[in-house]
Parts: C-alpha cells; structure tokens; sequence
C-alpha cells in the first residue's frame, strides 16, 4: 500500500496529513503548527511536520508516492516555483525542487490552496461538467472557478479577488480578511480581542462590531453578484477560516446577496450559495484528491 503526505500552508497555520493512497480517500492522521514567518524555518517545518506524521503511524518513507501541498500566493507552476506571497515568506522559492531532494522517489504536487481546497469540495460533490466557485475568507480572500472538470487559471492570477476595489481606499483582502477585520474593530474598542470574540459580540448585536461586520458582509455580497453575473455557477462554496467557524455568516452573506438580485431573472441564485462541506480540512483532503 502506498501513501500521500500533503500540506496546507496559510498565513496563520500549516496544517499536514497522512493518507493512504486509494479510493476512497482515508486520512490516517493530521496535525498543525503555527506557520513560520521565516524562509527557511518555514521549509524545516513543513518537512518536520512530513517526517513526524509517516515516523508516528510506522510507514516508510519508500512508500510515500505523492507529496501534495497547496499553499497561497503567485506560483509558477510549470517551474515549481512559488513566486510571491502576501502573507508568508517564499519569494522565487523552488519548493518543488527542494520537496524532490527530500522525497526523490514520490511524485510532487504544487498548486495554489484555494485551488487545491476547490478541487476537494469539486468531487465532493460529484460534479464533472458544472460551473463551480469556491471561495475562501480567512488571513487572505481568494477564489478558484472550475468549469468542465478545469480550473480556470487565466494567465497565473485568476480569483485573486482580494485585490479587487471596495468604495473605500483600501482593497477587499485589506478590508474584509480576518486579520483586518480585527484590526478595524479592535481599533474602535481600544482592545486587543480574536476574530471569535469579536464574533460572539457579533451575534450579540454589539453597537460597535454590528455595523462593521454588516459593512463587511455587504462586500463580500458585491463581490458574490459579480461573480454570479460574470459566470453564472452552479454553486458557490464560502469557505476559509473566517466561513468555517462562523457558519451563520455564510447565511447572512447569502440573505445579502439575495437583495441585491433584485432582476426577475436573477431572483433565488443566492440559494446557489453554499458552506463548505469539508471544512477546515477542505485543503488537506483537496491536496490528496489531487494525487489519485
């Protein structure tokens, strides 16, 4: 029996996993780390993470035929190459390469990890020919488009939504993302709170982080009517941190959205919205999707 190592690789944590190699997919065991900030650091923890995982459940590292890691940023696929990242350190980093040198015997997958995470929730849901749009919120904002079974890439930066303009001076990523939001509200209350406190006031209707999560959740509703409009998707999956531990904001998101359908022929496609169905490990499992 042979076996797949993958990696998910955020801004905020590096999460790894063992699977065995077949279908259906069966995770032996994952584990998580806060991501180093540091080129190299980050590197040795991602293989230490490798090495802990197939060392623990007693398979030899002969048997790893796939390494899988999703990871955010501007990547070069064809070179293996990670080209830039806004919140992690590679820069024109040869992660392939250096994956090669440790694992010579196993084939290598690199892709971004919106992408990877799309892919899961993809044959998930038995899709083969839709239109499909996931989308994640978490320490950054990004989305992936799958249509006919093939991810819609454009030149190298398609759904880099993050970048895309608000009303306001900033861009949607420095807006809307997790750590941002924090900022912006821990600003107005002088403290020094976590995103799940804040969103427990949130739900409490707070007078103060109400409006600000409220302001947020109308963007990410604008950026959602044009991705409706430009592509018209069989389902969009909200997913990411920010979506995946607060799952009632992807129904206020949705309810949103709906008000803004406001075209008889565009009326009920926020029904189209969906949570992800993964999860947390929507990487991980989309990562050793990828290596079947």
């Amino acid at each position: 029996m042979g076996y797949i190592l993958v990696a998910d690789i955020g801004g905020t944590k590096l999460a790894t996993a063992i699977f065995e190699h077949g279908k259906p997919l069966r995770m032996i065991a994952q584990q998580e780390q806060p991501s180093s900030q540091e080129e190299q650091a980050l590197f040795d923890q991602l293989i230490n993470g490798f090495e802990q995982l197939y060392t623990a459940n007693h398979v030899q590292k002969e048997k790893i035929e796939v390494v899988s890691v999703g990871l955010p940023g501007v990547l070069n696929l064809a070179k293996g190459v990670v080209l830039y990242q806004n919140n992690l350190p590679w820069s024109g980093f040869p992660l392939v390469e250096r994956l090669l040198e440790r694992f010579p015997n196993s084939k290598i997958i690199m892709d971004n990890d919106v992408y990877m995470a799309a892919s899961g929730e993809y044959q998930a849901r038995e899709f083969t020919t839709e239109t499909f749009v996931y989308v994640t919120l978490s320490t950054g904002i990004a989305c992936c488009t799958i249509a006919n079974g093939q991810f819609l890439r454009g030149v190298g930066m398609a759904g880099e939504i993050g970048f895309s303009l608000t009303d306001t001076s900033l861009m949607l990523e420095q807006y809307v993302a997790g750590p941002a939001l924090e900022a912006r509200i821990n600003k107005q209350t002088g403290k020094q709170e976590p995103l799940s406190t804040i969103m427990e006031k949130y739900y409490r209707n707070d007078e103060i982080v109400l409006p600000i999560i409220a302001e947020a959740v109308d963007h990410i509703a604008r950026q959602l009517h044009n991705v409706l409009i430009l592509l018209d998707p069989h389902v969009i999956v909200l997913g990411g941190g920010v979506f995946n531990h607060h799952p009632k904001l992807v129904q206020v998101v949705q309810r949103k959205l709906g008000d803004y359908l406001t075209t008889p022929l565009l009326h009920g496609k926020e029904n189209r919205v969906e949570a992800s169905i993964f999860k947390g490990n929507a990487g991980l499992i989309g990562a050793a999707s990828r290596g079947i």
